[in-house]
């Protein structure tokens, strides 16, 4: 009997338990709601701003390291050239060198003003 009576007891009390429970719920006033949520809401806006500004500080730190890796590569390129070029004029120095020394023979070649000065001077000697 007890066993039947504990059952009993049992099956009431959990049903009664279950839906006399009280509520976990909170109702808020609707201008209190408002109130937290435009709070919720400067503060996510004012935590994106932040984000955002930093965001554009490491974007504007890569632009400028960017910037000087352009300026390297920009130097590196100008060096290469002139290099070049100077190698350029070294292998074309001997070149140069070989014309204007046959340029210079071809100055000191006798002309046909040399050749008139010469018998006009032959003549003058052969005379005395």
């Amino acid at each position: 009997m007890k066993k039947i009576f504990l059952a009993v007891f049992v099956v009431a009390l959990l049903p009664s338990l279950s839906f006399g429970a009280a509520s976990d719920d909170v109702y808020l006033r609707q201008d209190v709601f408002d109130a937290k949520m435009e709070a919720l809401f400067l503060r996510l806006h004012g935590e994106i701003e932040t984000l955002g500004n930093k965001l554009n500080g490491r974007i504007d730190t890569l632009s400028a390291r960017i910037d000087g890796l352009e300026k390297r590569v920009e130097t590196t390129n100008t060096f290469l050239y002139y290099l070049l070029v100077l190698f350029g004029a070294m292998l074309l120095l001997p070149i140069f060198s070989r014309w204007w020394e046959r340029h210079e023979e071809r100055k000191q070649a006798v002309t046909l003003e040399d050749v008139k000065r010469l018998i006009a001077e032959a003549k003058l000697t052969a005379a005395s």
